[in-house]
């Protein structure tokens, strides 16, 4: 039997967040982008900081204190109690559910609970399910996931539309040509994972809606940065991982469902699909009534856990404080690789990008072994390097960064410590 003392540690943790240092008050913080004492505070909640310039947020995020001890106190909450840790942290489910929804600003009766983007994305597609003479709208600048239900799944195949990018970015011309009356849907990425690019999700939506194409978004390397509003314009699915901005844990990850789409049958189902569970009547199946139907059976908990504290941590941090930095660093860094002479990827003009910076130049390669030499973590591919400067970075780190960059282009074959 589980030691009822540890289900004080599920309370406990609730309010750990509100023991965090007081800069992350909302109030406080919103008045302190430029102020590199209290980013030094913050910067206390990432240990990766004693190890690494990380950066490379947008990929996986470097696990938060708070996320960390929560997943800890499920942990030990199984660990000495087995199934009453399920008990103890059932409303997590739950609470996990509407804080995701407050982000995108709807109700969590839209939201399933999916282990990751691409699982959320093949629902999508299995809800739209196109017919044989339908085509479906990608972009080259899609992250796989994006393309590959389209491609490789029997139930989701359709005809498949490539809109060709240009520097990096999509011309919205380019996709109105692509998408015709027999268009099932447009799926996009609200930014994009190799040049940065972020979409105008109301001129896309002008596009779909005029030949009532279903609209599904990657948010994965928008949300957390990126103020999404699925009612603003409509969205009918939006899907995400907590992996990245959000500061949680992989293994979790969340699909918008549009109210038109609550009723559908789901492509496959399991006891937390049905209202009716409670009757253990094995001949029949009540489905919620909302997104809860396209759930499957129990969920990753210990992911749970942690993917509420992130969400938890962003709220208390402030998305308007950590957009705000995140535009000025990244900022920073454009201009800086400008002056250093990279082909730059990413557009300049801030309403066209969010946190993810992306240049190529030449032996990139090598360039990569230099940066994680000097103890510099960035992405390397598609010829290129990726930047993910986040809110807790400094001007400092940058500039490490970026004097290796000018190292390595000006061709002395040497880091600047070296």
């Amino acid at each position: 039997m589980c030691d009822l003392r540890a289900h004080g540690k599920v309370n406990e943790l609730r309010s750990n967040l509100n023991g965090l240092p007081s800069l992350i008050q909302k109030g406080r913080v919103l008045t302190a982008m430029n102020d590199e004492t209290r980013i030094a505070d913050l910067r206390e909640l990432f240990p990766v900081t004693r190890h690494w310039t990380y950066l490379l947020s947008g990929s996986i995020h470097p696990c938060p204190l708070p996320v960390g001890d929560a997943m800890r106190v499920f942990l030990e909450l199984w660990q000495n109690g087995g199934e009453d840790a399920y008990h103890a942290t059932v409303d997590t489910f739950d609470r996990l559910k509407e804080a995701f929804a407050r982000l995108i600003h709807t109700s969590a009766g839209n939201i399933v609970v999916t282990e990751s983007t691409t699982a959320a994305l093949n629902l999508a597609a299995h809800l739209v399910q196109p017919q044989p003479d339908e085509n479906v709208v990608v972009t080259d600048l899609a992250f796989m996931s994006s393309s590959y239900m389209w491609l490789a799944s029997a139930q989701t195949a359709a005809d498949l539309r490539f809109v060709e990018s240009r520097d990096g970015t999509i011309d919205m011309a380019d996709l109105a040509a692509a998408v015709d009356d027999r268009t099932a849907a447009v799926n996009i990425c609200a930014v994009t994972v190799g040049s940065g690019f972020r979409f105008d999700l109301e001129a896309v939506h002008a596009i779909t809606s005029r030949h009532d194409a279903r609209l599904i978004v990657d948010g994965a390397q928008a949300l957390g940065v990126v103020d999404i509003d699925v009612n603003d314009p409509p969205l009918d699915f939006l899907a995400t991982t907590a992996s990245k901005w959000l500061m949680g844990p992989a293994g979790i990850g969340f699909c918008y469902v549009a109210d038109r789409y609550l009723d559908a049958t789901p492509p496959s189902a399991g006891w937390f699909s049905a209202s009716n569970v409670a009757d253990w009547d094995v001949r029949r199946c009540q489905l919620h009534d909302d997104a809860t139907r396209f759930q499957g059976g129990i969920p990753n908990l210990v992911g749970l856990a942690g993917a509420l504290a992130g969400l938890e941590l962003l709220e208390k941090i402030g998305r308007d404080f950590i957009a705000g930095r995140i535009l000025e660093l990244s900022t920073y860094l454009l201009e800086q690789l400008d002056r250093i002479g990279v082909d730059i990827w990413t557009p300049r003009a801030a309403a066209r990008r969010a946190g993810v910076v992306f240049f190529r130049t030449a032996d990139v390669e090598q360039l990569h072994s230099h940066l994680k030499a000097e103890r510099i973590y960035c992405g390397q591919f598609l010829g290129g390097i990726r930047v993910d400067a986040t809110f807790y970075n400094t001007y400092e780190e940058l500039d490490r960064f970026l004097a290796v960059v000018r190292s390595h282009v000006n061709g002395s074959g040497r880091t600047p410590a070296s």
